[in-house]
This record gives C-alpha cells, structure tokens and sequence, in this order.
C-alpha cells in the first residue's frame, strides 16, 4: 500500500479584534504549547487571558504570533494574570502544564473555582481528568467541570516573538470522569475546539493518543541502535511463544488492544487513527507512526528524560495497572516501564499515575468498567 501524506493547510486568519460575545478564556501553565494555544483561540476571536507559571513572554516579546498550519497573534496586556483575576474573568481554563505540576496548579485555583467553571486539561495521559478532580476534592472544590482532550498542535519556538505550528491534528477525542460528565462538557470544548470529538470514555481518549504511547519507542529509544535493539530483545525474552516479532509497534498494538478489550472500550487502530488525525495512509501501525509530522532538532538530554518520565508515569503506568488488574501479560509495556526506570532512574510503578492516584484503588476489573462506561 502506498504511504501518503495529507499536509495540513492554515485554517485561520489574524484577528485584530476579539468577536462581540466570545467569552473570556484562560490559558494557565507554561511553554510553546501554551503560547501556541494563545495564540489559536486569539485567532478564532477569543479574548484570552494568560497565567504563565515562567512568568514572562519569549524575550519579553509585547506579543507572540503563530505561523504554518494555524494564523494567529497573542499581545501581551492579558498574560500572566492572577490566578483570581483569571478564574473572575473566565468560566472556561485550559490547563497546558506537565501532569506532574496538576497538584500544584489544583491547589493555587483551588480558592477561586466555582461550579461554573470548566477547567479543559490538554494531554496530560490516561486518566488525567480523574486526578485533576482527586486534587480538586482535596482543595475542597467540588462541582467543577474538569475533562482531558488530545494535543492538537505540532508547534515549537521559532524566535522571541514567533511560533512555528508544523502541524495541526484533524480530528482528536476529549473526555471526562464519566460519560455524562463528558456530556456535560460537550458543548464548551467543541465551541473551543471544533477538531475534537466526545471520546465514549477516558480510557479510550488515552489510547488513541498515539503521541504518548509511542514517544518512548521513537525518541528515547528509536533514535538509538543499542537502545531499541536492547528494548526488543528485552520485549522478545519475556514471550514464550517462538514465534518473536522485531516490530515493538505490534507488541504494542496487541498489548493495548487487548487492555481496550478487556474494559469494553472499542478502540480505534492507530493507523485509522493517524488517517483521521493528519491523512495519512499506511497498511500497519509502524508506517502510520513514520508519517506523523517530525520537525526541529533531537531534544536536548534532559529535556528527553523529562518528557519520557511524564509519559511513562502517566500513559504506561495506568496501563500496567488496568492490565494487571485484569489479569493480562504485557510485555511491551513492561519492558519499556523497566528501561525508563533504568535510564531515568524513577520506580514508575510506585510514583507514576497508579490506580490509587486515579481514586480508583480497591475496585475490580467489573467496577471499573462500570464507572468508565457509566
């Protein structure tokens, strides 16, 4: 089958002026994506407002525009608000911060939520809704609409004043704690961001997050020949059948599949997946993935390790667990949590996202699907 791929085309324009009647949004957490995300629903017309946990724009830029697949400029009168001044403005905040930091964030909004709020979590693994909320619970908020949605944008800093969106996903999934809380959210995300649809759970939202449950593979591994020849062998010496396959792609495929099975959640593939996300066309999993926008130079050392230990804290940790719980072998999923814990030196199985940290300690496989499905 021949591989394609659909580039994605600026869908909007500059807006030089907020739309009469687009309510207020805020954006709090740091970095390009945060800028990125500025900078998109200024463009739609949004009046936006900013919390910045670096606390300062690029160079101190007076605005920041995006460039490529999306047009937008975000100026500055509105960035890094207060957290009251923020939560007094808008009804709906977009979290765009490392899961890692949810607690911290929970606790500096916490006095300011109110029932009226929608608080949108962008990325953030399996299950981020869930322990947004438990951090919420613990601050005393109760009522707030929380829901998790897929990254949209393949964008990184260009210079001081500019973003540089390479790509912007098609189609993407959000959910929430339930599916009628996910009901309840419906119309505010979709309004926001029209690309994304209702998921029919959080665990099929996290699957289909192919960026996530891949990066381990193609950058922290993939870009170096020990590294995944040492991931594969470690895979394959865990299988008992003599049949061993050298595609970690279709270890994980199966793995997760199965996971999905297993909590009655019908699963996209991730090549139709893929199709859906950015056009392209391929005939297995690893070519899909191959397709997928690349862009900018390797990370830098540190950065790898920091973004490899919030993925596999939050995206394989939860599925080591669901499939422990249900009594499955994974042992792609282990062997990647195995050579993360070595390269980061982090035991994932006891800091990372457990069932626990998601509030759903001492329930069985049945109750889980009950609460997930509703």
């Amino acid at each position: 089958m021949t591989v394609a791929f659909a580039p994605v085309k600026s869908i909007q324009t500059i807006k030089t002026s907020p739309r009469p009647g687009f309510p207020s949004v805020g954006i709090a957490g740091s970095g390009p994506a945060l800028l990125t995300l500025a900078c998109y629903l200024s463009g739609r017309g949004y009046p936006v407002q900013v919390l910045d946990r670096s606390n300062h724009l690029p160079g101190q830029a007076s605005s920041v525009k995006a460039e490529g697949a999306i047009s937008g400029q975000y100026d500055r009168e509105t960035f890094n608000v207060k957290p009251e001044d923020l939560l007094g403005q808008c009804a709906h905040v977009v979290i765009v911060a490392p899961p890692s930091t949810y607690k911290e964030l929970a606790w500096s909004i916490s006095p300011w939520l109110k029932a009226k709020h929608t608080v949108i979590l962008y990325g953030g693994g399996i299950g981020a809704s869930l322990e947004f909320e438990k951090h919420l619970l613990t601050n005393g908020v109760c009522g707030v609409k929380v829901a998790e949605m897929d990254p949209l944008f393949h964008a990184e800093k260009q210079n001081a004043a500019t973003i540089k969106v390479h790509a912007m996903r098609q189609w993407g999934q959000f959910a929430s704690t339930s599916p009628a809380a996910t009901f309840d959210c419906d119309g505010v995300v979709k309004r926001l961001f029209p690309k994304v649809e209702p998921a029919s759970n959080l665990l099929l939202r996290g699957l289909c997050d192919y960026q996530s449950i891949v990066y381990p593979v193609v950058e922290a591994f993939g870009a170096d020949a020990e590294m995944g020849a040492a991931l594969m062998e470690l895979i394959n010496s865990t299988y008992e059948s003599e049949d061993q396959s050298n595609n970690i792609f279709q270890h994980l495929e199966s793995e997760i599949n199965s996971i999905a099975d297993a909590y009655s959640t019908a699963r996209i593939s991730t090549t139709h997946n893929i199709r859906r996300m950015y056009g392209a066309i391929a005939a297995t999993p690893e070519q899909a993935v191959s397709m997928v926008p690349k862009y900018g130079q390797a990370a830098p050392w540190q950065d790898m390790v920091r973004t490899l230990s919030e993925i596999v804290s939050t995206v394989y940790v939860p599925l080591y667990e669901l499939s422990r719980l249900a009594n499955l072998r994974t042992p792609a999923i282990d062997s990647v949590i195995n050579m993360s814990a070595v390269m980061c030196g982090v035991d994932f199985l006891t800091h990372g996202r457990t069932l626990n940290r998601l509030g759903l300690q001492g329930l069985s496989q049945r109750e889980i699907i009950r609460k997930l499905n509703g």
